[in-house]
């Protein structure tokens, strides 16, 4: 075991830094114009997967089912081998930016497109309303919510992006892999030729898998409350209780409802009393602020003063409203 790691092996190996350096220089050139070029085609085709047009939306499919269903190796190995063949010939090393690009173009487009999904239909509407174009639309408001959804696994495929131009290797594309080959069949040290390449990766994909991470926690703390539990934003601003303002539902729409809430009474705002019982109902002169000796009793009937008479035709303008109990009817609708 301590033979394959030798220190003569390792002085063999540094010895070429120059080589390593360059291979290393070939893989981060490879990587970061790959990443342009599957960024471009991940926004384009993204868009056009969401596009009201069905020859767009056919061809985004067309060419995500082709990326993703055939392997990378054989996708450089059409660029390396066959292109030619029809008087094409490409570099090594802009063959695997192309094939790199193109494939990872493909996922990436997928992500655009679910991250473009997540944007609440709502917003395509409100944006056509106020007269912006379809172009503005996306550009201005649909993309920059979208991007909380997009960037942390964009993040990832990027990092995916950096190990995949291994491939280039069985082209000689000189990059860190195709070095690492060549040093140690040249050598036969193999120890430390692919453990100096596995550090080399490491160093590109690690910081770029930790953005991913963190992109993600930084993305879902400062993600906008759509539905949930929104006990922290409504401690925050406890004036906007209503379900309407933040959009809350579920749980923090009853702490809310059950602390109380701010309606409209005949032009002037109150506030409803807590309920203390949460298994009854307010009663409609909890709920109107109608006076007790104005609520009709069947044991007793308050004096028919002008206040208590106003306050009467209220309570039963508001029984008749909301569908309650007449003489003669039933709870719900009337006997038989």
């Amino acid at each position: 075991m301590t033979e394959i790691f030798a220190p003569y092996k390792w002085e063999a190996l540094f010895a070429r830094w120059p080589d390593i350096l360059a291979a290393f220089g070939m893989t981060a050139a490879i990587s970061a114009l790959a990443l342009v070029i599957a960024l471009v085609l991940g926004f384009v085709f993204g868009v056009f997967a969401v596009s009201r047009f069905r020859i767009l939306r056919a061809l985004t499919r067309v060419y995500v089912e082709t990326v993703q269903n055939i392997p990378l190796l054989l996708q450089v190995f059409v660029l390396y081998a066959v292109f030619p063949l029809i008087g094409l010939t490409i570099a090594s090393f802009w063959i695997g930016v192309i094939a790199i690009g193109a494939y990872h173009g493909g996922y990436m487009s997928e992500v655009v497109r679910s991250g473009i999904g997540s944007v609440h239909r709502g917003q395509f509407e409100a944006a056509k309303s106020q007269g912006f174009s379809p172009v503005q639309t996306m550009t201005l408001i649909i993309l920059p919510q979208a991007m909380r959804i997009i960037l942390p696994p964009l993040a990832v495929q990027a990092a995916n992006l950096v190990k995949n131009t291994s491939v280039l290797a069985l082209i000689a594309g000189g990059e860190l892999m195709y070095f690492a080959n060549s040093f140690a069949g040249d050598t036969s040290y193999y120890g430390p030729a692919y453990v100096a390449a596995a550090v080399l990766y490491f160093a590109i994909c690690f910081p770029l898998s930790r953005g991913a991470v963190y992109l993600e926690h930084r993305m879902g703390a400062h993600r906008h409350v759509a539905t949930g539990d929104a006990t922290e934003e409504l401690a925050a601003d406890a004036v906007e209780v209503t379900p309407g303002t933040h959009d809350i539902t579920g749980h923090a729409a009853a702490q809310a409802m059950a602390a109380g809430v701010t309606t409209m009474v005949e032009g002037t705002s109150t506030l409803v009393p807590p309920v203390a019982d949460k298994g009854r109902y307010l009663t409609y002169a909890e709920l109107y602020g109608i006076d007790a000796p104005a609520w009709p009793d069947r044991r007793t009937v308050a004096p028919r003063t002008p206040r208590n008479r106003r306050g009467i035709a209220r309570v039963h303008g508001a029984i008749g409203r909301t569908g309650g109990r007449r003489k003669g009817k039933g709870r719900r609708g009337g006997r038989k």
